[in-house]
């Protein structure tokens, strides 16, 4: 996780740099095994080797623009939570978030958004629950405290900064 900016109530979480690099690694020399197959081997056929290598070398050049660029990444910043990743963008406001949870997927902890119900009628979403994957390679667990801690911290709205507390 990292912190940065003039403001410090901007966090943002990225991708794990040695766990990317070693994806990145496997791609490449998945690519070098297709050209190395079409190379010594008739029977895979010279097509399926050539593309084969162009795109797991095109996946290990994306890869590798994604680490130098930071394109993946969750920034939370007190206008809300903006996930970026390969596949998916999308940015929720502090109070369209209800909580965030743990769900086990496939054998792994997964972080669920849970959102509140007006979010889910203004967006058309099929339910409350949407998969956040934020972790980045990173444990569930803390990046789930820290979503929490983010969510309680901003979670005063224009409305609520208004009103004052009354003493009796």
């Amino acid at each position: 996780m990292l912190t940065r900016g003039k403001r410090e109530d901007v966090t943002i979480i990225k991708p794990i740099g040695w766990r990317q690099a070693a994806f990145t690694f496997f791609l490449l020399l998945c690519a070098f095994f297709f050209v190395l197959s079409g190379t010594f081997s008739k029977t895979l056929g010279e097509n399926v080797s050539l593309l084969g290598t162009i795109i797991l070398a095109l996946a290990g050049l994306l890869n590798v623009l994604d680490q130098l660029f930071e394109w993946s990444r969750l920034k939370i910043d007190p206008e809300g939570f903006h996930l970026r990743s390969w596949w998916r963008k999308e940015s929720f406001r502090h109070d369209e978030i209800k909580d965030f949870e743990l769900e086990t997927y496939v054998n792994r902890m997964l972080v669920v958004a849970v959102l509140k119900e007006s979010t889910v009628e203004s967006r058309g979403l099929p339910n409350e629950r949407l998969s956040f994957p934020c972790t980045f390679g990173r444990p569930a667990e803390p990046i789930l405290k820290t979503l929490k801690d983010k969510l309680k911290k901003h979670s005063g709205t224009k409305r609520a900064k208004g009103k004052k507390n009354l003493e009796n």
